[in-house]
């Protein structure tokens, strides 16, 4: 996401410091980089808001680039792979119940379950587990589809022979029948959404002429 001064507020800044053309650079790039920094925490507000997930999962997967005098407009960024799934809220697996979550903050917990996923037919349930490094997340066996797709992806490993490593992996794998951690979306999926990109862009807006406004009256008054 990109913060720039549009023309129309351009203009008007020139017109209320035309007598002062040397306070103009610094005017705009104040007002960028607070706009900016406004809307980063706007971002982060609306990502916690509108996600059922822990701060820590995403609050320093945002950042910002702020304005200089050579270029002004700053951008910010939102970067990082999916997000564990036991890092949003996650209800753990009971009896022969499997792991519920929720990801959206308006949404109901869903059960994890891939029915009929195993090779024999029977439901695939999810679990809560502590891992060996000491982190929990929330597992299932894969199903059925993945098994095929990875059988696939063995079978063009060995046609290649290009990675040796790989193909044992997957062939590993497929044998032992592994588990593999759940994940969800990503800081930048979540930043760029329609339930936070949209609310965000109108933020930037209305802050870019605030502060403006006060930068302007701010040096009028020192006069």
């Amino acid at each position: 996401m990109i913060v720039y001064i549009p023309q129309d507020v351009y203009d008007r800044l020139y017109t209320r410091l035309k007598d002062m053309p040397e306070k103009i650079p610094d005017v705009l790039k104040e007002t960028v980089n607070g706009t900016a920094k406004t809307a980063k925490e706007k971002m982060l507000g609306e990502m916690q808001k509108k996600y059922a997930v822990k701060k820590d999962g995403f609050n320093r997967a945002v950042r910002v680039e702020g304005a200089t005098a050579k270029k002004l407009q700053a951008t910010i960024y939102s970067e990082g792979r999916p997000i564990p799934l036991y890092k949003f809220s996650v209800r753990k697996n009971r009896g022969a119940k499997a792991a519920k979550a929720k990801v959206l903050t308006s949404s109901m917990m869903k059960e994890l379950t891939l029915k009929g996923g195993d090779t024999n037919g029977k439901d695939l349930k999810a679990f809560v587990q502590k891992m060996k490094n000491g982190h929990w997340g929330v597992f299932q066996r894969p199903g059925n589809d993945e098994r095929s797709r990875m059988r696939e992806r063995l079978n063009r490993e060995r046609e290649k022979n290009s990675n040796g490593d790989v193909a044992k992996r997957l062939e590993n794998r497929l044998r032992k029948r592994y588990i593999r951690q759940l994940y969800s979306l990503s800081a930048p999926q979540m930043a760029e959404s329609k339930n936070v990109y949209p609310v965000v862009k109108d933020t930037i807006m209305e802050e870019l002429r605030s502060r403006m406004e006060k930068h302007i009256a701010s040096i009028m008054e020192g006069l």
